[in-house]
């Protein structure tokens, strides 16, 4: 009995998967390989720690008609002190094209190595072109300069509440006239007016009654 045999396709395929495979591990290295940065001047290593200075790149690739400007690409700066101190910084662009500044602290006892590359899922570390990045003593014309101070964050202004109109008092009714007086009022006049009828009755009864005795004498 013949062993059986991987068919044509099926082996084809199983290639194709593995060169697959051999180009995305290959493809950090070759990253690595063909991307390279260069500083625009080196770095004091006579600097204290926490001095912040500005450190700017060209980021370019190899492509067959010369190298290219790397653009728009998150890149990275990453500063090695004395017993493992490091700091670190994102760059930011600017219009020269595949130009990054980084704004960065010099680590605890000065910059003795560094790292520049592209960051994304893990950190893919870049070659370094040109002379060395480092150089003795402090800051000079050819050096790394110091970065500027950072403007203050600006003071929130206070807003002025709008002034609030009062509510309008309702005009005040005018207090209804007690009943008291129209009823004292009237009743003064049926006074007066039943007084005069008795002084009429009275004058009445008093001219009858002489009249009365005279008859009886």
């Amino acid at each position: 009995m013949r062993p059986a045999t991987t068919p044509p396709i099926t082996r084809s395929i199983a290639i194709a998967v593995a060169l697959l495979a051999v180009a995305l591990l290959a493809a950090p290295v070759a990253a690595k390989e063909f991307v390279e940065a260069r500083l625009d001047a080196p770095i004091p290593m006579g600097l204290p720690g926490g001095t912040e200075i500005l450190v700017g790149i060209t980021v370019t690739a190899d492509a067959p008609d010369g190298p290219l400007a790397v653009e728009g690409t998150p890149m990275y700066l990453r500063l090695f002190g004395r017993d493992g101190a490091t700091t670190r910084a994102a760059a930011a662009a600017d219009r020269s094209p595949g130009h990054y500044t980084f704004r960065i602290a010099i680590p605890a006892g000065g910059a003795r190595d560094l790292e520049i590359g592209i960051h994304g899922t893990s950190d893919l570390p870049v070659m370094l072109a040109g002379d060395d990045p480092f150089t003795f003593g402090g800051i000079t014309a050819r050096t790394a300069q110091l970065a500027p101070p950072l403007a203050p964050a600006p003071t929130p202004v206070a807003r002025v509440a709008a002034p609030v109109a009062p509510l309008a008092t309702p005009a005040t009714q005018p207090a209804p006239e007690s009943a008291t007086p129209g009823v004292t009022l009237a009743a003064v006049v049926l006074a007066v007016l039943a007084a005069g009828l008795l002084v009429a009755a009275a004058r009445t009864v008093r001219a009858r009654r002489p009249r009365v005795a005279r008859d009886a004498g």
